[in-house]
Formats: C-alpha cells, structure tokens, sequence
C-alpha cells in the first residue's frame, strides 16, 4: 500500500511527474562561479513562474553558500545574473559609476528529468557557472565536495607553500582574484581542472614564468588531448630544477596580475 502511494505521488509531480513536468519542492541552491566574475545576483527561473536564487557570489566561490528553500518545475530554465570585475567594481563603489562596471546576462540551461539523489539530506539544485560562462545544472545531497573548478582551494595552497615568492600581492584575496583569471585561460585553453594538475599549472605561472607555456615541452603536454587527469601534476613534478630554472629566466615575470 505505501509503496503504490508512493507511486502516485510521484506521478502527482512531487518529484519527477510520470509523463508530467518534474517537480522540484523545497530544494536549496548552491551556485559554483568558476568565472573571473563577482556576481551581485544569480536568479533562476522555470517556464512556470517558479523563481530561485543567489545573493553576492565571488570570483572563484560558491561552495557552501547556500539559499534556501524553493520550489522549480520542469526541465529547462533560465538564468540571469550580474556581476563584474571586482576591481571596477571597488574603485567605482561610491563615484556614481558602479553601474556602469555591473553587467547583465541571460542564459538558458537544461536539467534532463530525474528522481532526487538518494539519501535523507535536503535535496540540492548546484547551479555550475563555468569559466567560458556556460553553465550546468545537477541535483545532490552534498554541500561539500561537488566543486568542478578548484580555485579556491588551489588559491590556499599556493598562498601557504609559495608566500614568499608572492611578494607582489597585497593578500590571499589579491591572488584569489588574478587566479581565478588564470584558471579562466587553464580551463578554456587547456581543460585544466583537476586538482592537483591547477595546483602545477599555477605554481609554474605565480613561481616560475607567467608564460611557462611557451616551452615547448610543457606546450606539448598541455596540448595533448590524451592527457589524463593528475598527468600534468605529475610531469611537472618531474621536470629538472635546471629547466624551471631557465624558463624563469628567460620568461616573462612570474605572478602577472594583467591576465
């Protein structure tokens, strides 16, 4: 009997509707920006009029920032959003020119029809705005744990192992900020993503060159499509004392804040 109750409830559209719209009731929304955007908003609406969203949203962040609790139905949605360069946007809070520096987007994405993860934690709309500014939807039940793009963990390794050859920035924030633009260029350039493969690709432009790809060797890795996950890290991990020697050496200042 609970199981056929279950059943029609289901059809009802509490969840994913049989052949009607899928109905999501009282999820949370966690918004990822990989982008080398601030984002004062971040709204999402269903063909219905169901509405979500996100307040202040800073280059790189997202995970754990959570707004709750709404209800969307169906399966495509649009997204509009705001946002800037954070630097613009701090010189010109107070001049009269802040909205100026603030632009508007609109983007359509779609959520293919799908059950709720399984497991007892509040259901989870992650909203994963890439660096190219394509975005993605997921459902979960994880706050933690579902960044794609690592920035801002890669931003506090490199600040707590390399501080010393950061002498040029004024703070984490600072290289939160100029990173986030580089990961921009890693990810569309060359799928960087990985972890442990961003950590290499920004102690080699923040510790050795800012234009360490173009070495050949570390070029041809990076522009092989066959590259593995974590494979970039490990050649790196590799390359001889000598060699980051001479591309530090004969390559443009390492840490260039004007990406």
């Amino acid at each position: 009997m609970r199981r056929a109750l279950v059943g029609v409830l289901l059809c009802l559209g509490l969840l994913a509707g049989c052949n009607a719209e899928p109905t999501y009731q009282g999820v949370s929304v966690v918004t990822y920006n990989y982008t080398p955007w601030d984002m004062t908003s971040v709204r999402i609406a269903d063909a219905f009029g169901g509405v979500a969203g996100s307040g202040m949203i800073r280059s790189g962040g997202g995970e754990g920032s959570v707004s709750c609790c709404y209800t969307l139905k169906g399966t495509d949605f649009t997204v509009k959003w705001k946002g800037g360069d954070a630097d613009l946007m701090r010189k010109h809070m107070f001049d009269g020119k802040f909205d100026e520096v603030i632009f508007a987007k609109e983007t359509t994405v779609h959520l293919p029809s799908q059950d709720a993860p399984p497991g007892d934690g509040p259901v989870i709309l992650e909203l994963h705005i890439y660096p190219d500014e394509h975005m993605e939807l997921a459902l979960s039940r994880q706050l933690l744990g579902q960044v794609r793009i690592p920035i801002p963990d890669t931003t506090r390794w490199l600040y707590e192992h390399h501080r010393k050859e950061l002498a040029g920035y004024e703070d984490i924030h600072e290289l939160r900020y100029v990173l986030a633009k580089v990961a921009k260029q890693a990810w569309v350039r060359y799928r960087i993503e990985e972890a442990e493969d961003m950590r290499a690709y920004m102690y080699l432009y923040f510790v050795v060159a800012s234009d360490f790809n173009k070495d050949a060797e570390i070029a041809a890795l990076l522009n092989d499509g066959g590259r593995k996950p974590g494979e970039f890290w490990r050649r790196v991990a590799g390359i001889p004392e000598s060699t980051l020697a001479r591309i530090k050496a004969s390559g443009a200042p390492a840490g260039d804040k004007n990406v």
